[in-house]
């Protein structure tokens, strides 16, 4: 067996050990298969943006096991991740796990390592705890319709004219590096280091998504990257939009500030005819999960964010703070 780096040749192999290893998931869980193919459309822009984080386990030259690394500043985040079936429990996701660890931390230098898994998952939190991965929150999966009225559109028109908010996209932007800048230095502000200038690009460049922004006297304050590509190959009709990353300026402290983007989110899905709204929020941002989960949002379900802390972090409670970061790191 060995670990190497992923090519465009391994991804029809990536894409059934990924269906294998979640299928097989699953069925053991809920006594189903998703039976689900990502699209290479899904994978091959990860491939070009960190071509040295994304890795494959390869035993008798086939792919048995396939894992991706993500860079955003200084946060460096693993996943998705997957062995086939067959090969678990035999050393390859170690292997695999070790080696991405290792790409992020020694030649990315990043600052914070983070990844997701499910919260029954006990021997990938074990596997995760061995590397130094601790348990820091839930990331709590949020859903709730798309309802649009004309009280809305006049509620949220008086606020936007009171407080001389706008809101535009990122593909009807001129400037795109000046916004590119801005919502980096939003985000570090929430997170020192903390940069999705990235996601933002994939969104642009690939098609994945539109990049909402809202403005306040022509400054950017708020963004919303909502993914509108659909990841696998499926005859359903896809009737969600997801707002993949929310960011607002910490010091826009109004919740108001927030339920004016989601709106224009809706707004946005609902030319898609898109019918709910999905999004992320971790649980040491309570206040904002309070706020949204009073704001007809219901909990979908939970999954478990395990971070690799740096010495300079001390917390990451901000049960007290507004502070608006709402992200879904999933490819």
């Amino acid at each position: 067996m060995k670990i190497t780096k992923m090519t465009k040749k391994h991804i029809p192999q990536v894409i059934d050990v990924l269906r294998e290893a979640f299928d097989d998931w699953s069925f053991k869980r809920r006594g189903k298969k998703r039976n689900r193919n990502r699209k290479p459309e899904a994978i091959l822009p990860y491939l070009e943006f960190e071509p040295e984080g994304c890795l494959v386990a390869i035993e008798k030259n086939k792919v048995v096991g396939a894992i991706f690394c993500h860079v955003w500043g200084k946060f460096g985040w693993i996943g998705t991740f997957g062995v086939h079936p067959d090969f678990q429990e035999k050393g390859y996701g170690k292997d695999l796990m070790t080696k991405a660890v290792e790409y992020l931390d020694k030649k990315r230098t990043v600052t914070t390592l983070a990844l997701e898994t499910m919260n029954a998952s006990s021997s990938n939190i074990g596997l995760y705890s061995k590397l130094g991965f601790k348990p820091a929150f839930q990331t709590i999966r949020l859903i709730r319709p798309i309802i649009l009225s004309p009280l809305k559109e006049t509620n949220f028109g008086k606020f936007a004219e009171e407080n001389n908010l706008e809101i535009s996209y990122m593909s009807q932007e001129e400037d795109k590096a000046d916004i590119f800048t801005r919502c980096g230095w939003l985000a570090s502000k929430i997170e020192n280091g903390l940069d999705y200038r990235t996601e933002i690009e994939l969104a642009e460049k690939y098609n994945f998504g539109e990049t909402i922004l809202l403005k306040r006297e022509g400054f950017i304050i708020g963004f919303a990257i909502c993914r509108t590509f659909r990841r696998y190959e499926t005859e359903e009709i896809d009737l969600d939009l997801t707002v993949k990353i929310l960011v607002i300026d910490k010091d826009a402290k109004d919740p108001q500030y927030l339920d004016y983007l989601l709106f224009a989110c809706d707004k946005f899905g609902e030319k898609l005819n898109r019918t709910s709204l999905r999004m992320n929020i971790n649980s040491s941002y309570w206040l904002v999960y309070k706020h949204l989960i009073n704001s007809e949002f219901r909990v979908r379900s939970t999954i478990l964010r395990m971070i690799k802390f740096s010495e300079d972090i001390k917390s990451y409670d901000h049960y007290h703070e507004w502070l608006v970061n709402c992200t879904s790191f999933s490819m």
